[in-house]
């Protein structure tokens, strides 16, 4: 089994004390916390996500190619950022290093109040500024959490990545969930799986996508409490998008093979309609 490091430095869930500390007492505590986890998992983890989230909720503009996060880490230390990133590349030089953002795979991201959250652009000219300034980076990450009411397509995913890979970035794909929004429905179920697996067929495509990552085992366990957004149900039995995705496998293997009477057979997708019928029955009992 292979590990990916996330995430060394982010804005949110930082003790108390750590959120109170001051100028070079914060930056000098940054720089002891890299050390001290790279250190320790030098030569068994070959990529981390130094920074996470550090652009705030803006996509580009021609006045502002992108807006960082006014958090405590940027308000104490403005150069936190490339303080980690060149941290981390002096303790551990053969480490991927990589930047983590949410909204950033190309499509449209609405909030509860109808407000457009996307910020590919920014993200992307944010990594070309540290790239320009001399600063390490190798990747970014795509987060990629979506919901059915608002996604990507496939070539809008193509397109971001192509843009990294000509300033010579990695890309992975790092949290990807895909929440269903409304009431459940066969069709809903059959665009989950849909979506799913052209994430995948993106990165599979992208010769500069490196890893594909889903945030959670199950619905049951996932971060998002709503929505079904993973591959397994609360049971933990496999859902249509789990299938799609094994689809997409075999298919890009049975291509890499070259072999038209491979033994990997398609699986026929069948509707999630036991999930559904199940949500009705709890609906029905409250």
């Amino acid at each position: 089994m292979k590990f990916r490091g996330h995430c060394l430095i982010w804005h949110n869930y930082q003790p108390e004390w750590f959120q109170n500390l001051k100028g070079e007492d914060l930056k000098n505590a940054i720089i002891n916390h890299i050390t001290t986890v790279l250190t320790h998992y030098k030569g068994k983890i070959d990529t981390w996500d130094i920074v996470n989230e550090a652009l705030a909720d803006v996509d580009a503009t021609e006045e502002n190619p992108f807006v960082l996060r006014d958090s405590f880490l940027l308000q104490e230390v403005p150069d936190y950022i490339d303080i980690a990133f060149k941290t981390a590349r002096e303790i551990d030089p053969n480490l991927k290093l990589f930047y983590n953002e949410y909204y950033n795979e190309g499509g449209p991201h609405y909030n509860w109040f109808g407000q457009n959250l996307k910020k590919s652009n920014a993200t992307f000219n944010f990594a070309k500024d540290l790239l320009d300034r001399g600063v390490p980076l190798d990747g970014v990450g795509l987060q990629y959490h979506i919901q059915s009411t608002s996604y990507p397509t496939y070539d809008q995913v193509m397109e971001v990545m192509a843009k990294y890979a000509e300033i010579g970035l990695e890309v992975q794909i790092t949290e990807i969930d895909v929440r269903l929004d409304g009431k459940l429905t066969p069709e809903l179920y059959e665009l989950q799986a849909r979506l799913y697996a052209e994430a995948l067929k993106a990165c599979l495509d992208s010769s500069n996508c490196t890893a594909f990552l889903i945030w959670g085992v199950s619905d049951f366990d996932s971060w998002i409490s709503y929505g079904h957004p993973t591959i397994f149900d609360e049971n933990y039995a496999p859902k249509s998008a789990y299938y799609s995705l094994l689809n997409v496998l075999k298919e890009y293997n049975n291509s890499e093979n070259d072999s038209n009477d491979s033994d990997d057979e398609m699986i026929e997708i069948e509707s999630d309609t036991a999930v559904e019928e199940n949500e009705d029955s709890e609906s029905d009992s409250n």
